[in-house]
């Protein structure tokens, strides 16, 4: 089954190739009753495998298939590990003389020299590896909340340890192997002695170079000027910000030679490694590893891909203003995904967020501008009418209160200027009238 599928074979092949494989794998472990609680664990994990492929299956039917061609080795991996660990599951049971759904020989069942939780995690981790995947070609194409933005951003930090830890058990089993096939009196020890210092050599490369990209990134560099001081100045950020990305792609060239320097010398071990063994199922044995070491590495580079475009195509602001009439931009002027809130403490916020060009941002900006400038010239401001509608609102609450005690009453009008009738003479002083002489 494994055999017909190639890394040439188009991504939904090799999707349904490996969730074929993993139902499969499920259906006959489900047939076996006796399941201890490791092998209920590789179930859940199957089931949650499946679910990360239904996903990308739907994600590939609205996107480029070319946007997860890095997954076509992780996804062919996984597939023909379920498959093989299938057929170790019923070569075992055979052995046992058991019937399958009578099988209780799990602890004796091992895949690669590990047992079924070794297993299992390494499909957790080729799950976690397409989740990544999927959720990183949605954060290019739309958007999604800050939380589901932490927790991509821990889904990340978590696989690529999980995959770091599992490289390793890789590399301890492959050196292992080096070590045994060849020995110390052999023609070819020198020169096997030579290709394993080189690869040392290369891996402690890797890892400077890493180490530089991640100091580089920590950098903090100055914002650079929209507008020159003068024509012929030099924009000290913009130099700068140069110059270090100039330098993070001269690094990632130097990984690229390193890598595949360091595939080549696995290439020529497992091939000098092959040559001596004599049995063929060690020789299978050592390709499978080949396969999981080639395949982890790539994993890996996947989620080092997606960490990037999260530090660099993703802004995570939280805007906070404070005062009456603030205005709020949150807007990208150049694609960049933007993820977050605007919060204002005062009286009438203008917010405005999403993707606008820099012609549109400023025409907002005047347009908001001149608002302000009307309402200025005219001499009333929205202050204003929010300082009377709050008046109106105390007047009703202290009238409410006499309603209350007396009832709703009358309303008395009051006059400033009271007319009073007088005899007197003109700028004398007035005289209240007689009532029995009108």
């Amino acid at each position: 089954m494994a055999e017909g599928i190639g890394l040439a074979s188009g991504l939904l092949t090799l999707v349904g190739f490996t969730f074929k494989s993993s139902v499969a794998l499920y259906q006959t472990v489900q047939n076996i009753r006796h399941h201890p609680d490791t092998v209920q664990d590789l179930q859940q994990e199957l089931e949650a495998l499946q679910g990360a492929l239904r996903s990308l299956t739907e994600t590939i039917g609205v996107t480029a298939e070319a946007e997860f061609s890095a997954l076509n080795l992780p996804l062919k991996r996984c597939g023909t590990a379920c498959h093989e660990f299938e057929q170790k599951l019923l070569s075992c049971v055979s052995k046992s003389g058991s019937a399958l759904e009578n099988f209780r020989g799990w602890a004796r069942l091992r895949y690669l020299g590990d047992d079924v939780d070794s297993f299992r995690r390494s499909l957790a981790g080729y799950k976690s590896i397409i989740l990544i995947a999927v959720t990183d070609v949605t954060l290019r194409k739309s958007s999604i909340t800050s939380n589901k933005l932490e927790e991509h951003k821990a889904m990340i930090e978590s696989a690529t340890a999980s995959l770091e830890d599992r490289l390793q058990v890789i590399d301890d089993k492959l050196e292992s192997i080096f070590q045994h096939t060849v020995s110390a009196s052999d023609t070819d020890a020198a020169e096997l002695l030579q290709i394993k210092e080189d690869r040392l050599s290369t891996q402690r490369c890797l890892q400077i170079c890493n180490q530089l990209s991640d100091h580089i990134d920590q950098i903090q560099v100055p914002p650079m000027r929209r507008n020159p001081s003068s024509p012929g100045s030099i924009d000290p950020g913009r130099v700068t910000s140069e110059g270090i990305q100039e330098c993070k792609n001269r690094l990632a060239v130097t990984a690229a030679i390193l890598d595949k320097n360091m595939q080549e010398l696995m290439e020529r071990l497992v091939k000098k490694s092959k040559a001596a063994m004599s049995n063929e199922e060690e020789a299978e044995e050592l390709a499978k590893l080949q396969a999981d070491w080639e395949s982890a590495r790539e994993c890996i580079e996947i989620c080092s891909k997606a960490d990037a475009n999260l530090n660099e195509n993703i802004s995570v602001i939280d805007n906070f203003a404070t005062g009456d009439d603030a205005v709020q931009f949150l807007v990208s002027t150049d694609g960049k995904t933007i993820h977050a809130k605007n919060r204002g403490y005062g009286m009438r916020p203008r917010q405005l967020g999403g993707h606008l060009s820099d012609e549109s941002l400023q025409q907002v900006s005047r347009d908001m501008s001149l608002v302000a400038f009307h309402n200025a010239v005219n001499g009333r401001s929205p202050m204003q009418d929010d300082l009377r509608q709050v008046s109106d609102e105390v007047v009703n609450r202290s009238s409410f209160g006499f309603q209350e005690r007396h009832g709703r009453g009358i309303k008395l009008e009051s006059t400033a200027n009271p007319v009073i009738s007088s005899k007197g003479a003109a700028g004398g002083e007035g005289s209240r009238q007689n009532p029995s002489a009108m």
